[in-house]
């Protein structure tokens, strides 16, 4: 969605307010165009800042998430970090069991597509067979 607005309106200045407060998600935001990222739970004092930053063109970045996008964790710890959203996508929905063509008919794409970003992220994170893939996405909380 960021992608696309970033397309369409390429000057505006796009602030992220999530729920989602986990490094990768922060990190996928701002990669795909995002200005700014905040918890949903944000001070008021320190949105309002945040806002005024991101009109006067800079960026902004909720404090309690700076340490983690800068020290940690490592790729080897968060290796979603190394994939693209639709790849993540397809990663999360595998971890449900799903089959490709199911994936396919999610995104209303080809079986083909899918496969392929089945086959890039599973390059990217190193995984063997449909197992592995289930089995690191347990581990990281995927499902």
């Amino acid at each position: 969605m960021i992608r696309r607005v970033r397309v369409e309106w390429p000057a505006l200045a796009i602030l992220i307010m999530s729920e989602q407060n986990e490094a990768p998600a922060v990190s996928r935001a701002l990669r795909a165009g995002a200005m700014g990222y905040v918890a949903k739970d944000i001070d008021p004092e320190i949105l309002i800042g945040a806002i005024r930053k991101l009109a006067s063109g800079g960026q902004f970045v909720d404090p309690r998430h700076v340490d983690a996008l800068v020290f940690g964790p490592q790729s080897g710890d968060a290796p979603q970090e190394l994939l693209s959203d639709r790849e993540f996508q397809v990663l999360q929905i595998l971890a449900h069991g799903k089959r490709v063509s199911e994936i396919a008919d999610t995104f209303a794409i080809s079986a083909k597509t899918i496969g392929t970003h089945k086959l890039w992220l599973m390059r990217k994170l190193c995984i063997a067979n449909n197992s592995e893939a289930l089995s690191r996405s347990l581990g990281r909380g995927l499902r």
